[in-house]
This record gives C-alpha cells, structure tokens and sequence, in this order.
C-alpha cells in the first residue's frame, strides 16, 4: 500500500510504500510531494513562483566591476 503525510495546508510533504498506515498518514494511491489535496480527494500542482530578483547579486556584480575597472583589467 501506498501512504502520503500531509502538512496543515493539505500540501504533500512526504510519501511511503508500506504494510499499514502510521500516525498522520493517509492511504493514498495518488499524490506527490508537493502537490495539495483538494476537499474532493484530487491533488493539484501548485504554481511555482516566479524567481524574486536578488539585490544582493546586483551589488556584487557592480562591485566586481569595480574592482576590475580599478586594476585596469576593463
């Protein structure tokens, strides 16, 4: 049998083949990590998020840069 452990958002955070369920599991045949169980027993695949930009990166590459243009390289 096939068992899957939900978080308190419904969202799959684990799956496991084995003889009988433990504490916080569900018998399911359905499911992946990641993916959230609907109030009707079907799982969808959230979207993902578009990428956040780091400023941080920004910053290093303007110092690099920098640091380059200092030494003469650029």
């Amino acid at each position: 049998m096939r068992f899957i452990c939900l978080d308190s958002n419904n969202k799959v955070v684990s799956t496991r083949i084995g003889v009988e369920k433990v504490e916080s599991e569900v018998q399911s045949d359905i499911g992946e990590c990641g993916q959230i169980r609907q109030d009707n027993g079907t799982f969808i695949t959230p979207e993902t998020p578009a990428p956040m930009p780091n400023p941080l990166e920004k910053r290093i590459s303007n110092l690099e840069t920098l640091l380059l243009q200092i030494q003469g390289v650029i």
